[in-house]
């Protein structure tokens, strides 16, 4: 009886550590750029999607030397699907991150993740001007990335936002 009573505590907390992990990082869809992506150029824009509305608290923009990049965002208290912003500044080549953090109302937790991205220097073509080219497939061990998306991609159809967002 003893041992029945104690499967069944470890059965418990293993549901509640396993069930912590997943309710993490849940509101992140896509961004552009795109996760390890490899530009020819700086982004004129960027955005980051959500699946659920989100009172988004925070959006930074970080160089590879830690330093942060001002951004035209702006904080709203309201749920949002999607966020749009731009550097104030002309990005050089480098290694850059979007850091962001969120409140997912509808869950009642905190969110938040990183999108690494790199801008290259663009090549000289033969008649001097720029190389435009796709961009190269990102490094076999990447450092892994805080905001993963949505956990249940076979459960999210019923959760995504409208397309009118």
């Amino acid at each position: 009886m003893k041992s029945m009573i104690i499967s069944g505590a470890t059965i418990i907390l293993a549901l509640q550590f396993g069930a912590s992990g997943a309710a993490a990082q849940c509101s992140f869809d896509q961004s552009e750029p795109s996760d390890n992506a490899v530009l020819d150029r700086a982004p004129a824009q960027m955005t980051i999607k959500f699946l659920f509305g989100v009172e988004l608290k925070n959006v930074r923009l970080l160089g590879e030397d830690g330093k942060v990049w001002a951004t035209d965002w702006t904080p709203t208290e309201n749920d949002v699907y999607a966020a749009e912003f731009r550097a104030k500044d002309e990005l050089p080549p480098g290694k850059y991150h979007i850091e962001w953090t969120a409140y997912v109302r509808q869950h009642y937790h905190g969110d938040g993740g990183s999108i690494p991205f790199t801008v290259a220097s663009a090549a000289a073509a033969p008649d001097g001007e720029a190389a435009v080219s796709p961009a190269a497939t990102p490094p076999a061990v990447a450092a892994p990335r805080v905001a993963t998306g949505w956990p249940y991609r076979g459960l999210g159809a019923g959760s995504a936002p409208r397309p009118d967002r």
